[in-house]
């Protein structure tokens, strides 16, 4: 007789044990794929924000570049034949050249979000060359601009001194300009380059949408 009962019931049991793991393993897979969808969501979102503000960052190196390296060339040939006479003239002349001011607040926010741990090693490795390079450029013409202008160092008797010092500094300034340029483009090439660019392309063009709506 318990044979018999055991037999009724026991099938029962393993279906109802089968339907209990199969649940779980399905509301794993869910969780799983929830996590990788918000996970891929916050990796788009950082993505464009690192595109739009690479172009930005970009656009404002572009505009200044060709005046900072105008100004080198003046201020060599100037140099070089003594036609800097005065220590006013040289201040004239270095103070129309203004630091070029660039954001880093995609970076900034990818590290307070942990969304750079989801990333691909090799877009993280140049998105960090690019802004380790964009960090250095800014300290630079921070720096060095307030060293050239700093009331000590501008006196008749140092003024071949100053007009060496803002030929280098210039030369380094433009030199570090020309490299920052080509790093935005490669950075923006491996952003939007492989599956990810319709993607990333479309939650820009949704920002600016947005940002267009909300204009008056």
């Amino acid at each position: 007789m318990a044979t018999k009962d055991n037999s009724e019931w026991l099938p029962q049991v393993i279906f109802e044990s089968a339907l209990i793991v199969v649940s779980i393993l399905v509301a794993l897979g869910l969780d799983e794929w929830r996590e990788k969808r918000e996970d891929d969501q916050i990796v788009q979102q950082a993505l464009a924000n690192f595109v739009r503000e690479i172009g930005q960052n970009q656009s404002r190196i572009d505009d200044a570049a060709p005046f900072n390296q105008g100004l080198l060339n003046v201020l060599k040939s100037r140099s070089e034949h003594n036609g800097i006479g005065s220590v006013d003239e040289f201040v004239n002349m270095v103070e129309s050249y203004a630091p070029v001011v660039l954001q880093s607040t995609a970076w900034e926010t990818a590290l307070a979000t942990g969304s750079l741990a989801k990333m691909d090693y090799n877009l993280v490795s140049a998105l960090s060359l690019t802004y380790s390079l964009q960090n250095r450029y800014q300290v630079a013409t921070r720096t060095g601009f307030a060293e050239l202008t700093s009331p000590q160092n501008l006196s008749e008797d140092k003024l071949d001194l100053a007009i060496y010092n803002s030929v280098r500094y210039l030369g380094d300034i433009t030199g570090m300009e020309t490299e920052l340029g080509v790093i935005y483009s490669e950075a923006a090439s491996i952003i939007r380059g492989g599956t990810i660019a319709d993607e990333v392309d479309d939650s820009i063009e949704l920002q600016v949408g947005n940002n267009d709506d909300a204009s008056p």
